[in-house]
């Protein structure tokens, strides 16, 4: 067998084995890996990654010899100077080279991206832009005084580069030599890694961004569902909307809120059994309300319980109290058509109590501390107080609630307590209002 054959070849392989020789080891460090020459699953990088800091570190042994050549009291000194001057240079260039490198946003991109309620942020985009061309036009146009500009630089540096003969001139280059690998390597850096690391980053984004959306899609296309299911379609289970809604952001919780109260609010009288639909929405809102800090969540699903076909009034009260104790632990003002209408959950609760229920004392007292509770309010005062009268109606309806009226002619004793003494009035036209 030949000596080539045994060991390594004129490309540095050792043929006998196939493993890499001295040679393209090092050809590796200093250029870079070929593709399929590494071992199976090294990292392949390029050969400006090593050669760029190589030759910065040979600029550090040039410096070493240039020192060597200075008197020995002041060689550490300046070496040190050399050094913060080279340091200088490339952080200069590389800012330079950073801003001619930083890669644009792909058209295509963007228009794939238009679909999206975000844009790709292009600022710094921008910025480069502009002071690329800044660099460039400044730079040509005092092209011609750029030989002075450096030989003012090259006596400036000669003190502090230990006063030699060739000091000028070896600080000079020394900060050419570091602008240039500072400019490359950033340039190089942002032209493949950077670029690399901003399409990561914006599938990163993209993906979060498509999530939400997905998310909040999902919890308004539930809602509406659940809201539109008399009109056909299959409504969406409790635990659906309950999942749904939890997953969704606060700002859509809100609006799915508001188009649920809208609903019940219009078709409380009218319409009630598209009211009764918002009802599982409500339970949803409170399910996901994990910190139970939205009274309104509580206070709506209490209406609708109570204003439904077959009122359930002991879950509206409990859903009242509910949204009373919410609305005190926060020190909320208002809000007092909540015991107005616990008040006539409290009264129908009361009128299917067996005669002697020893209970039957203390619901009328919750009542009439309801009814006291809402003295003041202008929205609870025309459901609670018989004597007011719409001062935009003409006929001059009375507006207070019909189980309010007659709990007050049945219990007028109880209802003094709250209105003062009442002359009985045998018939009141009422309308519900909240």
């Amino acid at each position: 067998m030949s000596a080539q054959g045994k060991g390594n070849g004129p490309t540095g392989r050792d043929t006998a084995n196939g493993k890499p020789g001295l040679i393209q080891r090092l050809g590796w460090m200093l250029f870079g890996q070929g593709a399929g020459n590494g071992k199976p699953g090294r990292i392949k990088r390029p050969g400006w990654v090593y050669s760029i800091p190589a030759l910065g570190g040979l600029g550090v042994l040039v410096t070493l010899v240039y020192v060597s050549q200075v008197g020995g009291g002041k060689r550490w000194i300046v070496f040190g100077t050399a050094m913060a001057i080279a340091g200088a240079a490339a952080l200069v260039g590389g800012v330079i080279g950073f801003l001619f490198g930083i890669p644009l946003t792909s058209k295509q991109r963007t228009a794939a991206a238009s679909g999206s309620q975000y844009e790709t942020n292009t600022n710094l985009e921008q910025v480069s832009d502009w002071l690329t061309k800044i660099i460039v036009g400044v730079g040509l146009v005092q092209l011609g005084r750029a030989l002075p500009a450096l030989t003012r630089l090259a006596k400036s540096l000669n003190d502090p580069l230990g006063g030699t003969p060739y000091g000028g001139a070896f600080g000079l280059g020394l900060t050419v030599f570091y602008a240039l690998l500072g400019f490359l390597f950033l340039y190089l850096w942002s032209r493949t890694d950077f670029t690399s690391e901003l399409q990561q980053l914006t599938g990163v984004i993209q993906t979060q961004i498509d999530k939400v959306e997905s998310t909040l899609s999902n919890a308004l296309s539930m809602v509406n569902r659940q809201l539109n299911s008399l009109k056909g379609g299959q409504a969406p289970t409790q635990d659906e909307l309950n999942q749904a809604v939890t997953a969704a952001p606060d700002s859509t919780r809100l609006q799915i809120f508001n188009q649920a109260e809208h609903v019940r609010n219009v078709n409380m009288n009218a319409n009630k059994e598209l009211m009764e639909l918002t009802i599982p929405v409500f339970r949803a809102l409170i399910a996901a309300d994990t910190d139970n800090k939205y009274h309104r969540n509580h206070g709506s699903l209490g209406w609708a319980l109570k204003d439904k076909r077959s009122p359930d009034w002991r879950e509206a009260k409990d859903e009242l109290t509910e949204a009373i104790a919410i609305r005190a632990r926060l020190n909320i003002t208002g809000w007092r058509l909540y015991e107005a209408n616990r008040a006539v959950c409290n009264i129908n609760i009361l009128k299917g109590l067996p005669p002697g229920d020893p209970t039957q004392a203390e619901i009328l007292a919750d009542i009439v501390k309801d009814l006291k509770a809402t003295k003041g309010d202008r929205y609870a005062e025309p459901m609670v107080n018989p004597d007011y009268r719409d001062p935009a109606d003409p006929t001059r309806k009375e507006t207070v609630d019909p189980d309010i009226k007659g709990w007050i002619h049945d219990y007028p004793q109880a209802a003094s307590d709250v209105y003062g003494p009442l002359i009985a009035k045998a018939a009141i036209t009422p309308t519900t209002s909240e």
